[in-house]
């Protein structure tokens, strides 16, 4: 069998190869110089001595002039090994006898070397080589010199001759010692073969194999080690196997059940990784965006899905702990909520999050969305509806009211103390009713409010706004509120902010919605507003030192109709609609509100609003007829005819009533058609009209009144609901529940009676432009004027009255708002 040898043991003989060709070319060099030194020193010891032998015989020869004698003693010493020549010269430096064949170099023939004593020094003659000189001097130089040069070339031969030697002998010991290597590997190398060998068949998974090593070395050890691993991995890799083929079924399985959820989930299901690279959908997700037959996966995002989609992908592909959601348009006209979450894994080394992308699921909400809007408009129609039963019920009880306080008790002279208690209860019940009346109105006024923003039938402005400014006059505005309770309001505004655009009524309303949440939640202490510009938005806050919110109250604080604390046992004060209000209000302008709060260490609420851009679309309010006037005075017989036009018999009773006490005569109409019959039939001096009537409404009803030359000039009040009632086309328009002093007012302004107003008059606008000449009639002598940037300012400094509004600049304000307030009523004047 042919030996193979293992590529250590190969690797073994090549590194003893070089290491003995080492320590060979050692050697020989230690020995090569050690023998060249060696050399060198005997033959110029043995130069020495054939030099001194020949100057200590050679006086009295050189004195006489003897050459001949000379020459025969020193060729004696020719013949010894390594002389190369033998001269004498005399005293004058001229050769007497020499050894040279046949002549003497012409390098010794002018040599001037005479030295005082023996000296060596080494010289090239250029047929001989190298030379060892010694020179001797002959009585000091006096009688001669003798030379004796010795032949180094010979030396190198020697040494030369030694290395070859040396060389030949330890090739002999080299292969000497390669050839018992070679034996010795031949007898480990086999088991070692066979053990590679073995060790490839386990590399291979061949753990049936075997080996044939009986040795009882190491190399047999380990053979059988390996033999005793093979059979355990073969017995582990078979349990593994078995797990893998569980695992794999049951997986199999998972992803099975897994894709059938997936595919028959009602909902969209959409995977990107961190690229925006699709990953994985769902047939429900198809349908949503029309995708049937796309092949879409590993594909961008971009190409396939809305620009709603995409602006959430980039929210939430920055991997932080948050959930995004959005509204966004699906295929077939359909509505649909997206929620969007990132996707991360744990690194099982060290524990940090790998975000590997995002989960976007999408729900079909038209259905939703129709039932929302079907419930918006019902609360919307309720409200409205709402808003003349409590006119009645306002207006009837002011009537008790006042008839018990100017005509029943003062007839009631009476000193029974059960009768004055029982005229105090019903005084104070009266108070009631009118007080949760007022109450009431305003639950319905925020009901109306939040509606009509959630339907998007609110007319927002987009106008600059100065935050500073906002601010500053919502601290005013909450004065008595913070100051009644001895609180103190701090703002910290940072200068120079940014002009934002939008709604500066609805902001205000934000700002001091939070106000006086801050100040019925804080019995003492500090309430601080602060406002920074933060990139394209501007962060505003209002703090405070109250009892603050737990967790799980600020979790449903921004939902409808839910208040902090417990609203059966506390009665805590408001409708629960002021923060989703907040919330509408702060989304529209691409913000966010929160809060941030703990028990009894106060709370913070912040909001932020963009910059915005202004709006080049412009409001246009129609111009009306001009007023016409009678010029006449109430009376018995001669005066003025009012028609009363509403299909509330109750409200019409109401209004004829006042209007009646007034000294009008009263006319009624149930609805739009009988209101425009009635008025071409008896032309009465002024109508008031309800808009929502059956049959047709007040505006249609006052279009065709305007329509008619002999109608169109009747001076027509609608009494409605404002933010529909100023766009009616009447001459002045009051929004219900009805103040019946107001109305008896307008009416008087309407008709340019003489009356003296008992409440001031302001009128927006300056003073040089007056708006309507009628207002010289209604508040003679008592008309302010105001711009509207100082109207909150005069209402907080307590102005009480009826305020006059231009209709060219009442799209401008918040009119639902300022109507809000008891002791202000609003009247619309129409341009001329």
């Amino acid at each position: 069998m042919k030996m193979r040898m293992s590529k250590i043991f190969q690797k073994t003989l090549l590194l003893n190869f070089v290491l003995f060709g080492v320590i060979s070319i050692s050697m020989s060099l230690m020995s090569a110089l050690t023998l060249y030194n060696h050399m060198v020193d005997e033959y110029i010891s043995k130069g020495k001595s054939i030099a001194s032998s020949i100057a200590g015989s050679s006086v009295e020869i050189l004195l006489n002039r003897d050459s001949s004698t000379i020459q025969s003693m020193i060729d004696q010493f020719k013949a010894i090994d390594g002389a190369a020549y033998v001269y004498v010269q005399d005293e004058n430096g001229d050769i007497i006898s020499h050894t040279f064949v046949p002549c003497v170099p012409e390098i010794l023939k002018h040599s001037t070397s005479h030295p005082d004593e023996i000296s060596v020094r080494e010289i090239t003659l250029p047929e001989t080589g190298k030379v060892i000189d010694i020179t001797k001097p002959i009585l000091a130089g006096m009688a001669g010199y003798v030379h004796v040069g010795m032949d180094k070339e010979l030396i190198n031969k020697y040494v030369w001759i030694a290395i070859a030697k040396l060389q030949i002998v330890m090739f002999f010991i080299f292969w000497g010692s390669v050839f018992l290597l070679y034996l010795s590997v031949n007898r480990i190398s086999e088991p070692l073969n066979k053990l590679t060998e073995y060790a490839r068949k386990l590399s291979d998974h061949d753990f049936t194999a075997s080996v044939e090593i009986t040795s009882n070395d190491e190399i047999g050890l380990l053979a059988g080690t390996m033999q005793n691993m093979a059979s355990e991995l073969t017995t582990i890799i078979s349990g593994l196997e078995r797990a893998v083929t569980n695992a794999t079924s049951e997986l199999q399985d998972t992803l099975t059940y897994m894709k059938v959820i997936m595919d028959n989930l009602a909902d969209g299901l959409l995977v990107i990784d961190v690229y925006g690279k699709i990953s994985l959908t769902n047939p429900a997700l198809s349908d949503l965006f029309g995708l049937e037959g796309q092949d879409v996966k590993g594909k961008d995002v971009k190409n396939f899905f809305t620009d709603e989609m995409n602006q959430l992908f980039n929210l939430v592909k920055g991997c932080e702990q948050e959930i995004y959601t959005s509204e966004i348009t699906l295929n077939k006209r359909r509505i649909g909520k997206a929620v969007a979450t990132p996707i991360h894994k744990k690194d099982s080394e060290d524990g940090t999050a790998l975000c590997l992308g995002a989960v976007i699921l999408v729900r079909d909400i038209t259905y939703e969305k129709e039932v929302d809007n079907l419930k918006t408009d019902f609360i919307s129609t309720v409200s409205h509806e709402l808003r003349t039963p409590m006119t009645s019920i306002l207006g009837f009880a002011k009537i008790i009211r006042k008839k018990l306080e100017k005509t029943v008790f003062p007839q009631c002279h009476t000193t029974d103390k059960k009768t004055q208690r029982a005229m105090n209860q019903v005084q104070d019940n009266i108070g009631i009713i009118v007080s949760e009346g007022e109450r009431l109105t305003d639950l319905i006024n925020d009901v109306l409010d939040i509606a009509k923003m959630e339907s998007g039938k609110i007319d927002w402005k987009n106008n600059p706004v100065d935050m500073e400014e906002v601010i500053n006059v919502s601290g005013q505005s909450t004065n008595p509120l913070w100051m009644s309770k001895n609180l103190d309001l701090q703002v910290d505004i940072e200068k120079n902010l940014p002009t934002i655009y939008g709604d500066r009524d609805r902001i205000m309303q934000v700002m001091m919605n939070l106000i006086s949440n801050a100040v019925k939640f804080t019995k003492s202490g500090t309430i601080t507003c602060t406002a920074r510009a933060h990139d394209d938005e501007i962060l505003i806050s209002v703090s405070d030192t109250g009892s603050g919110i737990s967790p799980e109250d600020q979790k449903k604080i921004f939902e409808r109709f839910k208040q902090v604390g417990d609203t059966l046992t506390g009665k805590p004060k408001g409708t629960g609609l002021g923060l989703p209000i907040c919330k509408q209000i702060v989304e529209h302008h691409n913000g966010r509100i929160w809060v941030d709060s703990k028990l009894s260490a106060g709370s913070s609420f912040h909001f932020t609003l963009a910059k915005g851009t202004p709006d080049t679309k412009v409001n246009f309010v129609p111009a009306h007829s001009k007023i016409n006037s009678v010029g006449r005075r109430p009376g018995e017989k001669n005066s003025p005819l009012i028609l009363v036009a509403d299909d509330d018999p109750a409200l019409n009773e109401f209004l004829s009533q006042i209007l009646e006490e007034e000294g009008y005569r009263i006319i009624t109409a149930v609805d739009g058609v009988e209101a425009v019959e009635v008025a071409k039939k008896q032309m009465p001096q002024l109508i008031t009209m309800d808009l929502k009537m059956p049959r047709m409404d007040g505006a249609e009803a006052i279009r065709q009144l305007r329509m008619d030359p002999s109608t169109r000039h009747i001076p027509v009040i609608v009494i409605s609901a404002l933010a529909e009632g100023q766009k009616a086309g009447g001459d002045a328009a009051l929004i219900k529940p009805i103040d019946d002093r107001r109305l008896i007012e307008t009416i008087h302004g309407m008709l340019q009676e003489d009356l003296i107003m008992t409440d001031p008059c302001m009128v927006l606008g300056m003073e040089k432009a007056a708006p309507t000449q009628n207002l010289l009639v209604i508040c003679p002598g008592k008309i302010n004027y105001c711009t509207p940037s100082e109207l909150w300012n005069q209402i907080e400094q307590g102005f009480k009255g009826t305020l006059f509004i231009p209709a060219e600049i009442s799209t401008t304000l918040d009119l639902d708002r300022i109507s809000s307030i008891p002791e202000v009523q609003l009247v619309i004047i129409p341009d001329n």
